[in-house]
């Protein structure tokens, strides 16, 4: 290899270091933003806050939709890493349930992604479009595993997603759940995957740690 292509491979790999660092940075803003504001935060809110032009926001980001969708996904992410408590998300679906009544749990004043979802889930079309598609899969392996009902699993994806982030609404926004009652309601929708009330019942009641 020549000098030259070397020199070169080394400022391409400092430049896209650089792009992704300025990426991380732009999204744990955006986070804060969504927590403070909530989605009818401008560019300009989010620039301001970043401490850059609009320009460069959309240099990484294709839209503001993306943008925030993309600073949702991330925190959502960073929370199941610390709920999952190092087990794989689609180990069971016993496990992935333990996990949303755990973040049923989550306080929503002193948690980010707590705080994110109080300004978030008025839209909660939004919520889905920016954290099913990464769900979807870890889902699925572990419905297989559990014997979830795998026939017309987009339609029962499609009305189960609706109704947890109805349930997550109910705890966040409205306060009308407390996470007992947001136990219950899980409990309900999972009826959506043909378990029977008896396995419900012992899925969603055993004593789950905050």
């Amino acid at each position: 290899m020549s000098k030259k292509v070397e020199v070169l491979k080394e400022a391409t790999g400092r430049q896209d270091a650089y792009r992704a660092r300025t990426r991380k940075a732009l999204l744990k803003t955006a986070q804060e933003v969504l927590a403070e504001i909530g989605l009818s935060a401008t560019i300009e809110d989010l620039a301001s806050k970043a401490q850059v032009s609009p320009a460069t926001i959309y240099n990484h980001f294709e839209s503001k939709e993306l943008y925030l969708k993309e600073a949702l996904k991330a925190v959502w992410g960073e929370a199941l890493l610390v709920a999952y408590e190092g087990r794989r998300s689609g180990e069971s679906i016993e496990t992935k349930l333990d996990v949303c009544r755990k973040l049923f749990r989550l306080n929503r004043t002193n948690s980010l992604l707590g705080q994110v979802l109080s300004k978030t889930l008025i839209d909660t079309s939004f919520v889905i479009e920016a954290i099913r598609p990464g769900a979807e899969k870890s889902f699925k392996e572990a419905a297989r595993k559990g014997g979830l009902k795998i026939k017309d699993f987009d339609t029962r994806m499609e009305v189960w997603s609706h109704a947890l982030t109805g349930i997550f609404q109910g705890v966040f926004v409205t306060n009308k759940l407390s996470p007992e009652e947001a136990d219950k309601a899980l409990a309900i929708s999972l009826l959506i995957w043909g378990f029977d009330e008896k396995t419900v019942e012992k899925l969603t009641s055993k004593p789950i740690a905050s």
